[in-house]
């Protein structure tokens, strides 16, 4: 993983734990970040998967201003994706195989 990337997931794990407290669950890198597969143009996808109930719109709004700052000063894009702990666990769609399959827990 590129010293850049890392740059951007620390303070944002950081952030989240100290926002969410006890319902922070983990973080997950996955998509071509996670695969060595990025490009200059690509973003940066993680979930961020949080104890039951999880609301992915407010969660959204809540730790938007955070994100955007971050995002401003790397000059990178964060994509987010929330989900509860349980629905993570349960579901077996496609991306959330992948994730399993090649995210990185941080």
């Amino acid at each position: 993983m590129r010293r850049e990337i890392l740059d951007i997931l620390m303070p944002l794990q950081a952030y989240l734990q100290r926002e969410y407290q006890e319902r922070f669950d983990r973080l997950i890198l996955f998509g071509s970040q996670a695969r060595g597969e990025a490009t200059a143009a690509s973003d940066i996808d993680v979930l961020i998967v949080l104890q039951d109930p999880v609301d992915a719109s407010a969660e959204l709004d809540r730790t938007s201003q955070f994100v955007a700052q971050l995002c401003l000063k790397h000059n990178l894009l964060v994509s987010r994706l929330f989900m509860a702990r349980s629905r993570f666990e349960a579901e077996n769609s496609p991306l959330l195989r992948n994730i399993r399959c090649e995210g990185i827990v941080l």
